[in-house]
């Protein structure tokens, strides 16, 4: 039997997007990122994903070594992908912006932009798994939804679904559209009347 799509009124779609949560933070580019001719190496990219999620969490409050000395909890990156759209140059001040879009009880999806000013240079995502040392999967989104649910980032209503299942997707497929509608707002906003 096939589900009908329920389209959405306004108001929940804001209530949505308030679910993003997004960090920023500058970064400078330094001499020993680019290449001879002065272009940033492509995988470098994903070492500015790495600084973005890690800032991300430490503003939220989660700090990676804490995680990891406490509770002894691993965060691989299992999947990995960046679109490069203008080279990063030596000495570009550029901002990383990192968007928590999917929190699963056993992973985590991370969305990022590059940006020099408004224009975006480069868009990708990391998906993570939560393990223990000896790489068995532990359960930890829980955690991580309940310190944001704690800080007043997100709603009441979040629910974490075990496994991956097809009410999970749904709301990844939901968030991921609303930052590209973010950044395809923004993209208009900046464009000459």
């Amino acid at each position: 039997m096939a589900e009908e799509k329920k389209e959405q009124n306004p108001q929940e779609q804001q209530q949505q997007q308030q679910q993003v949560i997004v960090g920023s933070m500058p970064y400078r580019v330094s001499m020993a990122e680019v290449d001879a001719y002065g272009v940033m190496y492509y995988s470098r990219f994903f070492e500015l994903f790495e600084r973005g999620r890690t800032e991300l969490f430490r503003a939220l409050g989660i700090e990676y070594k804490q995680i990891f000395q406490q509770r002894q909890i691993l965060m691989p990156v299992v999947e990995a992908a960046c679109r490069y759209m203008a080279p990063v140059v030596y000495d570009d001040l550029i901002t990383i912006e990192t968007a928590i879009t999917s929190i699963g009880s056993r992973g985590i999806r991370f969305d990022y932009r590059i940006l020099r000013e408004d224009v975006v240079l480069a868009v990708g995502f990391t998906q993570h798994i939560f393990i223990d040392p000896q790489g068995r999967p532990v359960n930890f989104g829980k955690e991580v939804v309940n310190i944001l649910k704690e800080k007043g980032l997100i709603k009441e209503n979040v629910e974490i679904q075990e496994g991956t299942g097809e009410k999970e997707e749904d709301v990844t497929n939901k968030l991921k559209k609303l930052v590209s509608e973010r950044v395809t707002n923004k993209n208009e906003e900046n464009l000459p009347n």
